[in-house]
């Protein structure tokens, strides 16, 4: 296997790794807090598959730059919404 091989398997690993650490850490505090699932729970858990899954796909595929730049914005502009309905 070629260097190039090894760096992206290594990416993909421990990009499934973060995930499932992700989700492994949103289920203990929503236990720790008795609750269940909510708008918060599930964005937390929304970040923890589509960030590891966003860096697997610039590793393994030929996206361009501004591919990746509007996936990327899409996880942004999901976090940093407020959810909320307007007062």
């Amino acid at each position: 296997m070629t260097e190039t091989t090894w760096v992206h398997m290594l990416t993909v690993v421990g990009a499934f790794v973060g995930m499932f650490y992700g989700l492994n850490i949103a289920y203990k505090r929503m236990k720790s807090k008795d609750q269940g699932f909510g708008p918060n729970s599930l964005k937390a858990i929304g970040i923890s598959f589509f960030v590891p899954t966003l860096l697997i796909l610039a590793v393994t595929t030929d996206f361009k730059a501004e591919t990746l730049a509007a996936l990327l914005g899409t996880v942004a502009g999901y976090v940093l919404s407020s959810g909320g309905k307007d007062e």
